[in-house]
C-alpha cells in the first residue's frame, strides 16, 4: 500500500534541459526536423527559462504536433525511444534520482507529470520506474498519428489531473510532493502540501524564498 504521492515534472526538473529541445536536435541530426522551427522554439525556451508567461504556448505545441500527422505511431514512438537511449537519459539529474529513490523507499506512489508529449515522457517514466505518468497525449487512430493532441498538460490542467490521481488512489493531495522548476507550475505547487523547486526560474525562485519552500540547486 502506497502512503502518499510524489509528483515530478520532467523538463528542467528531472532533466537538466528541455526534452523537446533535445529531441528536435536529434531529429535535425537525422534530417527529420527543419532547423528554422528549432530556432523558433528556442525563443520560447528563453522566455520559459526567464519565467515569462507565454500566452500562446498551447497553440505552438499544437502546431508542432501537426508535423507528425500521418506518421506511423509505432515507428514514431520507436524513434523517440532510440533518442532516449542515445541521448535523453544522459540528461537526468543525479540529485533528482536520489529524490525519487528517497520517496520510493518511503512508500510513495511516483508520478511523472509533464506538458511534454507521451512519446518523450514514456521512456523516462519506464526507465525511472514511475508508477504513473500524466502528460500530453498523442492522438492515434488505426496506428496513425492524427496530428492532434489530448489535453495540454500545462498550468491548471496539471492540478486537475493530479487531484484525479489522488482521488482514484485514496491519497490526500495535501500530503503530496511536487518537484518543478517553472512558474507555470505554480498552481500545482500551491495545491500540494510539499512544494519543492528545482533550479527555479526567476519568478518562481522569488516566490519560493518568500514562502520558505525548499529549493534544490543541483
Amino acid at each position: 500500500m502506497k502512503k502518499y504521492v510524489a509528483f515530478f515534472d520532467l523538463d528542467k526538473t528531472i532533466l537538466d534541459t528541455y526534452s523537446p529541445k533535445l529531441y528536435y536536435k536529434y531529429e535535425i541530426k537525422h534530417g527529420k526536423f527543419p532547423l528554422w522551427k528549432y530556432y523558433k522554439m528556442g525563443i520560447y525556451t528563453i522566455f520559459y527559462k526567464m519565467g515569462i508567461e507565454i500566452k500562446d504556448m498551447e497553440t505552438m505545441v499544437k502546431e508542432m504536433a501537426m508535423k507528425y500527422k500521418g506518421q506511423n505511431a509505432e515507428e514514431a514512438f520507436s524513434f523517440a525511444r532510440q533518442w532516449f537511449e542515445e541521448d535523453g537519459k544522459y540528461h537526468i539529474r543525479e540529485s533528482i534520482k536520489e529524490e525519487i529513490e528517497f520517496h520510493r523507499s518511503n512508500g510513495a506512489y511516483l508520478s511523472l507529470i509533464s506538458a511534454s508529449p507521451d512519446s518523450l515522457v514514456a521512456p523516462f517514466a519506464e526507465y525511472l520506474k514511475f508508477d504513473d505518468m500524466i502528460c500530453t497525449k498523442t492522438i492515434v487512430e488505426n496506428g496513425i498519428i492524427t496530428g492532434e493532441i489530448g489535453t495540454y498538460m500545462y498550468e491548471k490542467n496539471k492540478v486537475i489531473e493530479a487531484k484525479k490521481l489522488c482521488e482514484k488512489n485514496g491519497f490526500d493531495i495535501k500530503d503530496a510532493y511536487f518537484y518543478s522548476d517553472s512558474i507555470s507550475d505554480l498552481p500545482l505547487l500551491e495545491t500540494v502540501g510539499n512544494p519543492i523547486c528545482v533550479n527555479p526560474d526567476l519568478r518562481l525562485k522569488w516566490i519560493a524564498k518568500k514562502r520558505g519552500w525548499r529549493i534544490i540547486y543541483k
